[in-house]
């Protein structure tokens, strides 16, 4: 009994399969294409880093001087609380050393050095602070559109059915 239900199954599926026909989908080229490309540059605010690196050194390097003008006993040190200029007003009025003044040259030519190094960091800030707005940030962004070409339509005679005629539109929207 099982072998009949068996075989009534097989028989079942075998004439469906033959009845049914295979669907052929056409060959459809790809729609063409056209593909723009955009370039943008915008300019924003000052240069962060070097802002932040002009503020920095002008800040540690004025701080000392600063420091060294409020804790000095001599009127040249003084000067040095004035930013970017102060170290060179404060080199110049300095005096000499040795003889009378009762300084060791030694000493002088080192306090001399600082104070001429503590002048360029401070220049260096300044003009890194300066720079930063004169070299504003720039963000480049590049954005690409892809479009379809101009819509085009076709019509051509075609066979319809088993023997019939008629008309076959096809395009790209």
């Amino acid at each position: 009994m099982n072998l009949v239900k068996l075989t009534m199954v097989f028989a079942s599926v075998g004439a469906a399969a033959s009845f049914t026909q295979f669907a052929h989908a056409e060959d459809v080229a790809a729609s063409p294409t056209q593909t723009t490309s955009e370039t943008v540059t915008q300019r924003g605010g000052p240069s962060r880093r070097m802002l932040a690196s002009g503020i920095l050194t002008l800040g540690v390097t004025y701080g000392a001087g600063a420091i060294v003008a409020a804790t000095s006993d001599r009127d040249a040190d003084h000067r040095m609380f004035v930013p970017v200029a102060g170290p060179w007003m404060a080199l110049f009025d300095r005096g000499g050393c040795g003889g009378n003044t009762g300084r060791s040259c030694d000493v002088e030519t080192t306090y001399n050095v600082l104070i001429v190094a503590d002048g360029i960091g401070q220049a260096l800030g300044a003009t890194m602070i300066i720079g930063s707005f004169l070299n504003p940030e720039t963000e480049t962004t590049t954005r690409s559109t892809t479009a379809l070409a101009t819509p085009t339509i076709h019509v051509t005679p075609a066979s319809v059915g088993g023997g019939g005629y008629g008309m076959l539109a096809f395009g790209t929207f």
